[in-house]
């Protein structure tokens, strides 16, 4: 298992391929909390385009659609999947420009964990930028976690160090553990800026069908994040460590993980 994973990590490419162990399943539900036939649509943190495609073909006659990711691969991937039907802009979420259209429905899904400790500032940027009427619909993600914090993906990462002989405190990156915060906390952080309509959860496994399958799960959706924590010389050797802890739990437990996972409908605010 030594092809180009790296570069995979570092691209964050092939994500298509992989998607469905997690983001994927969400995409019915996310589109179903969306207010009426939206005519103008935002997905922030789009990827592939994959929400964006399913939600043009739902609202056929959708006037605009925009998307919005900070990884240009994806954005390009996007560009591709979606053939002119959306526009398409490489951009960090923490610094959105003022675009000059109001939207009715902002979709965020699978995001937000990234935008720790910040996320306050796009929830901001959102607000503005619904139309009257319009609806902020979003997804969190929210793992048990242990007394240091740790949770979700921080678990096979430490399996994977601790098995390569390095510590595994995750020193030197935040846990996603505390990185997604936990409901009630995103509940506050909403409310300074919308109003909440609807939350509902769902508890859901991360499973794959084998090592190789999670370890291009990894790479492709959290990057480098936690392979920075060993040498350059050593990073293609932790991806392969992440593939077999997951197949050793997926063993053990018949899945890696599960998590629960929130779906939010929040209108702004009136001032």
């Amino acid at each position: 298992m030594t092809d180009d994973i790296l570069d995979r990590a570092r691209t964050l490419s092939g994500y298509d391929d992989v998607s469905r162990i997690r983001q994927a399943q969400d995409h019915g539900w996310v589109l179903g909390l969306a207010p009426g036939t939206p005519r103008t649509l935002l997905d922030l943190g789009c990827g592939t385009g994959a929400l964006l495609e399913a939600a043009l073909d739902r609202w056929p006659d959708a006037a605009r659609a925009v998307g919005i990711d900070g990884s240009g691969h994806r954005v390009r991937e996007a560009g591709v999947r979606l053939a002119g039907r959306a526009e398409l802009l490489t951009g960090d979420l923490l610094s959105l420009p003022a675009l000059d259209d109001r939207f009715d429905v902002a979709f965020m899904t699978s995001v937000l964990h990234w935008l720790h400790p910040d996320e306050d500032r796009a929830f901001a940027w959102i607000a503005a930028h619904l139309a009257p009427g319009g609806a902020f619909v979003l997804t969190t993600h929210h793992p048990a976690t242990d007394g240091a914090g740790l949770g979700g993906e921080d678990v096979v990462a430490v399996d994977a160090l601790r098995s390569l002989g390095v510590p595994g405190d995750l020193s030197g990156v935040v846990p996603m553990g505390v990185r997604a915060r936990s409901a009630k906390d995103v509940r506050a952080l909403l409310e300074r800026h919308f109003t909440i309509e609807e939350s509902h959860e769902r508890t859901a496994p991360v499973r794959a069908a084998d090592a190789r399958q999670y370890r291009d799960f990894h790479a492709a959706t959290f990057g480098t994040y936690f392979s920075r924590l060993l040498p350059d010389d050593r990073q293609t050797e932790f991806f392969d460590a992440v593939g077999r802890a997951a197949a050793a739990r997926t063993a053990e437990h018949g899945e890696v993980y599960r998590i629960t996972v929130r779906a939010w409908r929040a209108v702004r605010r009136p001032r």
